[in-house]
C-alpha cells in the first residue's frame, strides 16, 4: 500500500545519482588501477574522512557526511514556504466565502501543485533525522572485503577486487564536482549495477583526488610497511565512531578547509551560512543512532590486541579546531606539517621505487 509519508533515508549508496550505466561511458573520466600505484602522485591524503585506521581495517565517513543537515534545512525552509502557499487559498475561502467558481478552480490548481510538492519536501526534510549519524565504509585489508553500512542496519559486503573505481564528474551551473565511485558491474564487466560513492568530492583540479585514491589503494594493496606512514599522514579524525558529533565540532567541520589561512579567509565569508547550517546538523546528530556493525562484520574486522598501528579520534591533537580551521601558530604548524609531509614523502618514495618504470593502467 502506498504511504505518502514514508521516509527515505539520505543513504549515499541508495540515493546517489548514478549518471552513467556503463564503465565505457564517455562521462567516466578515468578508471583507477587497484594493482598499480601512481609513481607521479604528489602525496597521499585521507582528506579528513578517516574515522579509524589500524592494521585490519580502514573506516571512512559517507559521501553525505560533509554536508549533513543541508537537506533538513533546505527541506524545512521550502516545506514551510510551500505549505503556506497551500494554506493561503483555504484561508481566503474561509474569509470570503465559497461562492466564486473561478476562485475554486484557481485554488484547486494551486492545491494540485503544492500538495505533492509539500509531500516531496516533507520526505526531503525528514531524510536525515532518526536514521544513522553516518553510514561508514570499511576497507578490510586482511580479508580483502569492503563493507558499506546502509540504512536499517543492513550491510553491503563486496570483495575488494570485484569493485571498479572510477573518477566521475557531475556538472553544475557554477562548477564541476569530481568524485570517486566504486562500481559493481554485471557479468559483462561493463554494465554498472551498483555504486558506492567515496566520501570526498572536489570542485577544483580532479588530480587532487588521486592523492585520496592512492591513500585507499596503498592501504589495501601495499605492504605493512606503509601503514605507520598512512596513519601519520592523518592530521585528525572525526569523533563519530563511539559518540555523536557535538554542535561546536559540527560547526568546525563545516568550516574546515585544506588551504591554510588563505582558505580560512574564503570560508570566513561563508561563516554565517555554516553557522545556520550547524543547528540542523546538530539536530540530525541528536536524533540519529550511532551505527553498529553486525556481529559477523565486527568479528571479521577485529584488530590485533597489540596492533602497533591504530589511529582514531582519541589521538586528535589538543585544540583540534586549530588544524581544522588553519589557525595554528608557525611553530605548531611546522611541527604538524613536518610529520604529515614526512609520512607522505616516504610513501611517495616507495611508490616511485616500485612503480616508476611502469605504465599506469588508469
Amino acid at each position: 500500500m502506498f504511504n505518502p509519508f514514508k521516509r527515505f533515508p539520505a543513504d549515499p549508496t541508495k540515493r546517489f545519482y548514478k549518471g552513467f550505466l556503463r564503465l565505457s561511458d564517455e562521462r567516466v573520466f578515468k578508471i583507477y588501477s587497484q594493482k598499480t600505484g601512481n609513481s607521479n602522485v604528489q602525496g597521499v591524503s585521507g582528506f579528513d574522512s578517516v574515522v579509524r585506521l589500524n592494521s585490519t581495517y580502514l573506516e571512512l565517513v559517507d559521501r553525505f557526511y560533509n554536508w549533513r543537515g543541508t537537506w533538513t534545512l533546505a527541506g524545512f525552509f521550502f516545506f514551510c514556504l510551500s505549505f503556506y502557499v497551500f494554506l493561503q487559498p483555504l484561508i481566503t475561502l474561509l474569509q470570503d466565502g465559497f461562492h466564486s467558481a473561478a476562485l475554486w478552480i484557481v485554488d484547486i490548481i494551486i492545491w494540485g501543485i503544492t500538495l505533492p510538492l509539500c509531500l516531496g519536501l516533507y520526505r526531503m526534510m525528514t531524510s536525515e533525522v532518526f536514521f544513522s549519524t553516518y553510514y561508514p565504509i570499511r576497507f578490510n585489508r586482511k580479508n580483502r572485503m569492503v563493507y558499506v553500512y546502509q540504512s536499517g542496519g543492513t550491510v553491503l559486503s563486496v570483495p575488494w577486487q570485484e569493485l571498479t573505481f572510477v573518477l566521475y564528474p557531475t556538472k553544475g551551473r557554477l562548477s564541476t564536482q569530481w568524485t570517486i565511485v566504486g562500481c559493481l558491474t554485471g557479468d559483462d564487466g561493463d554494465t554498472v549495477t551498483g555504486a558506492i560513492p567515496l566520501p570526498i568530492n572536489v570542485n577544483w583540479d580532479p588530480e587532487d583526488l588521486t592523492m585520496y585514491w592512492e591513500f585507499i589503494r596503498c592501504y589495501m594493496e601495499e605492504g605493512d610497511e606503509y601503514l605507520p606512514d598512512l596513519a601519520d599522514s592523518i592530521a585528525w579524525c572525526p569523533p563519530v565512531e563511539k559518540q555523536k558529533e557535538g554542535w561546536l565540532f559540527g560547526l568546525f567541520y563545516l568550516s574546515k578547509q585544506w588551504f591554510g589561512r588563505l582558505g580560512l579567509m574564503v570560508n570566513a565569508l561563508q561563516l554565517p551560512v555554516f553557522f545556520v547550517l550547524s543547528f540542523p546538523r546538530w539536530l540530525v546528530m541528536l536524533t540519529c543512532k550511532i551505527p553498529e556493525w553486525p556481529a559477523e562484520v565486527a568479528a571479521a574486522c577485529q584488530p590485533d590486541e597489540n596492533d602497533p598501528v591504530n589511529k582514531g579520534a582519541e589521538h586528535n591533537p589538543p585544540q583540534v579546531w586549530r588544524p581544522m580551521l588553519g589557525l595554528q601558530g608557525k611553530e605548531r604548524y611546522a611541527r604538524t606539517f613536518a610529520k604529515e609531509r614526512g609520512a607522505m614523502d616516504r610513501i611517495v618514495a616507495r611508490l616511485k621505487a616500485k612503480y616508476g618504470g611502469q605504465i599506469h593502467a588508469d
